[in-house]
Formats: structure tokens, C-alpha cells, sequence
């Protein structure tokens, strides 16, 4: 079996904080999950002389300890120091930066597709008949609901058919 004292002795975190900084890392983008990953192979290799049998321990406690290092580095400009130096000051900066626009741009991935937007569309040629035929937009809305048992509000419908009509 596992040998759980190795990994406490490389981070030395309760398991309440192990398990918050495990939950930090999963909601990171993938970027900065191979960012971790990398640092903890390097700690890895600098821990790995000291317990040479317990390899999995190891891993275990490098990666926490690595995940530990790079949430703390997100606070790190943000505490009390009066010996802040630029240069770090700037490094950090960039840093962050790096990582909030990887975040910004795994939020844009992430989202689905509108399933009522889809919807909108498909019935656009009998959105537009209606229109033509001096229908409002809420008209319309109540009309897909009986009709096509869809419910929508109409300002969204109204909102994209702006869009569609640009």
C-alpha cells in the first residue's frame, strides 16, 4: 500500500487544503494544467533522491507541491512586502496575464451552442412569413408555443432576428 506520510513531508498541507487545491486545478484550462504538470515533474526530479522506493508518493506530493507554488503565486503580489523587486513585480505581471488570457479563451471554448437559438433558426421562413403578415413579436412567440410547442420569450426572438436581418 501507499505510504501517505512521504507526500505530507513533501507539501505539508492538511488534506482539507490538498483536496481545495485538487479542485483549483481541475477548473484550470488545460494550458495551465500542463503548466503544473511540467513544474511538478520538475519538483519531481529534485524530491525523487530522497525517497528513491516510493516513486508514486513522490509524483503525488510534487504535483500538490507544484499546485500549491502556482496558486500561490497568483497572491503573491497582493501580500504585504516591502521588498518587492520591479523585475519580479514584472515577471508576475506577465505571468498572470499569460494565464488569465488562457483562461479567457477555455470560457469562450466552453460554451454550447444555444439549443433555442437552433431552434429560432430553423423556424426563421415561418418567422419571417409572420412578420410579413404584420405579426409582432410576441405574437409570434405564443404562436410557436401552441403551434410548435416551443417556448421562447419574445424579446430573444426579437433580438435575433435584428441579427439575421443585418
Amino acid at each position: 500500500m501507499y505510504n501517505i506520510t512521504i507526500p505530507e513531508k513533501i507539501f505539508h498541507l492538511p488534506e482539507t487544503e490538498v483536496k481545495r487545491l485538487l479542485v483549483w486545478y481541475a477548473k484550470q484550462p488545460l494550458k495551465i494544467q500542463i503548466e503544473a504538470m511540467k513544474l511538478s515533474s520538475d519538483l519531481f526530479f529534485q524530491w525523487r533522491d530522497k525517497y528513491p522506493t516510493e516513486k508514486n508518493e513522490v509524483r503525488f506530493g510534487a504535483f500538490v507541491l507544484a499546485l500549491k507554488k502556482m496558486r500561490r503565486f497568483d497572491h503573491i503580489i497582493t501580500g504585504k512586502n516591502p521588498n518587492h523587486d520591479l523585475e519580479e513585480i514584472r515577471k508576475v505581471t506577465e505571468m498572470k496575464a499569460d494565464r488569465f488570457l488562457a483562461r479567457k479563451k477555455a470560457e469562450r471554448k466552453r460554451k454550447k451552442p444555444s439549443k433555442k437559438r437552433d431552434k429560432i433558426l430553423m423556424y426563421s421562413q415561418e418567422i419571417k412569413m409572420l412578420r410579413d403578415k404584420g405579426f409582432s413579436f410576441r405574437l409570434i412567440a405564443e404562436f410557436l408555443k401552441v403551434n410548435r410547442r416551443f417556448s421562447v420569450h419574445w424579446t430573444y426572438i426579437e433580438k435575433l432576428w435584428e441579427q439575421i436581418e443585418k
